[in-house]
């Protein structure tokens, strides 16, 4: 006679990371945006910020998130960390109020090509930092197409690094970047990315943010 057995998988342990799908309609904006700043050669000086961040990579370019046209872009990140934090609010039994507005302290751009990487780093200047990919070259796939041995595809992708690999443990986990995914994750949490190899851009947005409580009175 069999017998059923029922369990629960407990996570106690590590940072959470949000992955969502950004609507095509804020792709286009923020890649509207980009090319805006790419076609002004004056904005495009003045955006540069690849000299202060840790990027091996072409350029990097700040997005100006008071711009109207990202308006609802921006509440739509907000929705996001709010569906993060209040999940593990709510796994926790944490009896707290919940943020209810979203503070962007700083977003850029990101533009990659063949060889391009990140090294490992960590984010600072807020709590949550998000990255969005907005183009990705054909080069980018699940197929390792740089080694003709069957090892697995980490060309272009996005790795989450954390505590150690060991049984049941796992201390990274790498991710294929797709047009219109979006993770959220804490900025504390390291994170790499793997240069690719082939023609076309690499493109992704990023944000450090902050989730605050409004003023109930205003």
């Amino acid at each position: 006679m069999v017998k059923e057995l029922e369990v629960n998988i407990l996570r106690p342990f590590g940072p959470r990371i949000l992955h969502g799908k950004i609507p095509q309609d804020y792709v286009d904006e923020l890649n509207n945006e980009c090319d805006s700043i790419l076609a002004d050669e004056q904005k495009r000086k003045d955006f540069d910020e690849s000299h202060e961040l840790v990027g091996h990579v072409s350029e990097e370019l700040r997005c100006d998130m008071h711009n109207p046209k990202l308006k609802k872009f921006g509440g739509f990140l907000c929705d996001l960390a709010k569906c993060l934090h209040n999940e593990f609010l709510k796994e926790k039994k944490v009896n707290q109020v919940e943020p209810d507005q979203l503070a962007i302290h700083t977003a850029w751009f990101v533009r990659s090509f063949e060889y391009d990487y990140n090294p490992t780093h960590i984010h600072t200047g807020g709590t949550f930092s998000c990255v969005a990919y907005l183009k990705v070259p054909d080069s980018i796939s699940t197929v390792n197409k740089r080694n003709t041995k069957e090892k697995y595809a980490t060309e272009g992708y996005i790795d989450f690094i954390y505590g150690t690999s060991s049984v049941v443990t796992s201390g990274n986990i790498c991710c294929l970047p797709v047009v219109g995914d979006i993770y959220i994750f804490p900025s504390h949490l390291y994170h790499t990315v793997y240069p690719f190899y082939g023609d076309g851009e690499r493109r992704s947005f990023s944000a450090n943010m902050s989730l605050t409580l409004g003023n109930k009175d205003g």
